[in-house]
């Protein structure tokens, strides 16, 4: 209660409780000054122990003269507003007639709302030399609004409404203030329409209505249910919530009449489980369920049945004009009609499994059809991917956001790792999400005679042997460009780059050589014909934005794509290496606009890797702070490949490119301590060696 003493061990105290007086606070419904009844109640420091020890009365506030004071400035004075009158009244107590130190002020107006005992707010405030200042949060306060809803998960709870007890705590912004009675009606109104099976649901979306719908910026919301207990006066819940806890999605789902937002779980545990899953979608996409956007692939240990094989696990999001009972016909035929499932037990093997999470925001229960699914909250195989994608979007009955549910799951619960897929033979294994994670070479293969570094370097005659070598010491993946992106490289144009690529991923493929290859190409069209000629990742410096059909061929192709932040062209690049003071959220910002576009393009989540561009419209500064808050952009559930290898700003003064191992190896070093997933690099032997070390001593 804000009349209740504060409790300080610094302070000694005199108050006042529960004065009543007669203050004018603005007008009424009629537009008319009118006094009404508060109750001021104040705390004021003061040497007590001075004196009581003393009993002189210099050392003393009396609370007398205290009462006298406030009577007459409350009820000799008009004021504007109730937070006038307690401003005013903190003045009066740490001006020079009082000379308080420190004040707490709780005024009550007890005939403000028709159903609630009061209304008021409470604020303390300090003096410091000649300013008064504002200490901790003010508060409005609405006390024991009684009210009437359904809620409770017993039969006999849900064929009446019961009284429940409100209490509001609206905790100001600064500048801000609030209407307790415009927020009182449309708490009331919400709760009178309310239909709720627990408690702390209902209290959950009280509190979204007071943030996201009125406004406020930080709630406390206490309920009471008076009939709840047989041998005690209530029972209740309380919680506060800032407005940041319910953000609102990010997402713009555009939804023309007779469409709906699903989100469909996946899941498979038999056969090739990726094929099952990329197969499903597809399929749903040909039945006219439009895909927006898709999880990270995650791999999780079966559930409730633990005798069976590691399942794979996803999540989508997509747009139909199907009814509920439509849906789930139509996911069932793709599980049996075209994945050929055969249901033996409940919860158990699967080549397919599809469920219907969500339906826009309905709430139903028939004995085919559940929504949102019954399960859901307790499975991290199923949040973990649904946050991938809206992370902020309220769960239905609970109105709490989904990152909220995921964080609150048991920690014993067997850990998710990310998926990685790759359409040919070989593999790699990337955990972005795990701390403990290994750290990938990838090796650079440049077929350029003008890169920065090595250009000539690798020729026809020496790229087996010089990839073999690069294997054997340790490199998980070959990536192989035909193109120089160097600051002011020039364009060869694509003939004369496929005429690099090509052919040198045609002769490693020949020569029986399986590991990753990845072509390092802007061009769409380079792009599609590696992957034809036997590449497994694109990696695109630009982002897909130095060729517009880029992100759509990567989406058809079904490969993995790094997306690489630059702003320009490789002539431009370097005049435009102009941040301020959060490099990381603007690289983060503008790669995630590259996301979003690369979804809308089609391309799903599990297939894109990041790179923050170290070296591309960057300085040596510019460099330094992204490899210093690195631990900041990784870790979000995505693949991070980091670039650092022999560039100008890992170098001593002098250094020439290829003098710049020790620069090159501190840049690796710090890139696997901020989270990288795989650096590419030169110097494959001694790189290894300082990924190794970096990566153990994470483990340690």
């Amino acid at each position: 209660m804000e009349s209740e003493i504060p409790s300080s061990s610094d302070r000694d105290l005199i108050f006042i409780h529960s004065l009543n007086l007669k203050a004018t606070t603005g007008v009424d419904r009629w537009k008319l000054p009118k006094p009404q009844a508060i109750l001021v109640s104040l705390w004021l420091k003061t040497s007590v122990a001075l004196a009581g020890s003393t009993d002189h009365l210099p050392y003393s506030i009396h609370y007398g003269l205290l009462c006298k004071s406030v009577t007459a400035l409350v009820e000799g004075n008009t004021f504007t507003s109730l937070e006038h009158l307690t401003e005013e009244v903190a003045n009066l107590a740490l001006g020079p007639e009082l000379n308080g130190e420190w004040v707490k002020i709780a005024i009550e107006k007890p005939r403000a709302l028709l159903r609630a005992d009061a209304a008021g707010m409470s604020i303390v405030r300090r003096r410091e030399g000649n300013k008064i200042v504002k200490e901790g949060e003010d508060k409005v306060f609405i006390r024991d609004l009684r009210l009437v809803t359904i809620i409770g998960v017993n039969p006999w709870e849900r064929l009446e409404k019961q009284n429940v007890v409100l209490n509001l705590t609206l905790y100001e912004a600064v500048g801000e203030k609030y209407d307790f009675r415009k927020i009182t009606t449309t708490v009331s109104e919400y709760v009178e329409k309310s239909d709720y099976k627990t408690v702390e649901a209902f209290v959950t979306s009280l509190a979204r209505e007071a943030t996201v719908t009125c406004g406020v910026e930080k709630v406390s919301v206490r309920m009471e249910k008076p009939s709840a207990l047989t041998f005690a006066k209530a029972a209740g819940v309380e919680i506060t919530r800032e407005r940041s806890f319910f953000a609102a999605e990010s997402d713009d789902v555009k939804l023309k009449a007779g469409e709906h937002n699903v989100y469909i779980a996946l899941g498979s545990n038999l056969g090739d489980r990726y094929a099952n899953i990329t197969t499903a979608v597809a399929a749903m996409e040909e039945r006219g369920i439009k895909v927006l956007r898709t999880s990270s692939l995650y791999q999780s240990a079966p559930m409730y049945v633990t005798d069976q094989p590691t399942f794979l696990n996803g999540v989508v999001s997509a747009v139909t004009t199907l009814s509920p009972e439509e849906l789930l016909s139509t996911l069932q035929s793709i599980e049996s009609g075209v994945l050929n499932r055969v249901k033996t037990q409940v919860n158990g093997p699967r080549t397919v499994d599809l469920d219907i999470l969500l339906y826009d925001t309905l709430v139903m229960s028939t004995p085919s059809l559940t929504i949102p699914h019954a399960s859901m909250l307790e499975r991290s195989f199923v949040l973990q991917p649904l946050c991938d994608i809206s992370p902020n979007r309220p769960h239905p009955l609970t109105s709490t956001a989904f990152k909220h549910h995921l964080s609150t799951l048991p920690t014993g619960q067997d850990p998710l790792q990310i998926y990685a897929p790759l359409t040919r033979a070989g593999s790699v294994s990337l955990d972005p999400i795990n701390p403990l994670k290994d750290t990938l070479i990838m090796a650079i293969l440049n077929l350029t005679p003008d890169s920065f570094s090595d250009g000539g370097a690798t020729t026809p005659s020496n790229l087996l042997q010089k990839a073999t070598s690069f294997l054997s010491s340790g490199a998980s993946i070959l990536d192989i460009g035909g193109q120089s992106t160097r600051p002011g490289a020039p364009d060869v144009g694509a003939d004369e780059e496929l005429r690099r690529v090509i052919p040198a991923i045609q002769a490693l493929r020949a020569a029986g050589i399986t590991a990753p290859i990845s072509v390092d190409t802007y061009r769409a069209s380079v792009a599609a014909a590696a992957v034809e000629a036997g590449a497994d990742i694109i990696n695109d410096i630009s982002a897909g934005a130095l060729d517009p059909e880029m992100l759509g061929t990567v989406a058809k192709l079904g490969v993995p794509v790094i997306l690489g932040h630059t702003r320009g062209t490789p002539e431009t690049m370097n005049s435009l290496a102009k941040y301020g003071d959060d490099i990381i959220g603007e690289i983060k910002g503008e790669l995630g606009e590259r996301v979003k576009e690369a979804e809308q393009k089609g391309v799903r989540r599990w297939n894109i890797w990041l790179d923050p561009g170290l070296g591309f419209a960057k300085g040596r500064e510019e460099n330094m702070r992204v490899l210093k808050e690195l631990s900041r952009m990784t870790g979000d559930g995505l693949p991070w490949v980091l670039g650092p290898s022999r560039k100008r700003f890992t170098a001593a003064a002098g250094e020439g490119a290829k003098d710049r191992q020790w620069g090159t190896a501190a840049a690796v070093a710090l890139s696997v301590q901020g989270g990288a997933d795989v650096v590419r690099v030169h110097d494959v032997e001694e790189m290894k060696k300082v990924v190794d070390m970096a990566v153990a001593v994470r483990r340690c």
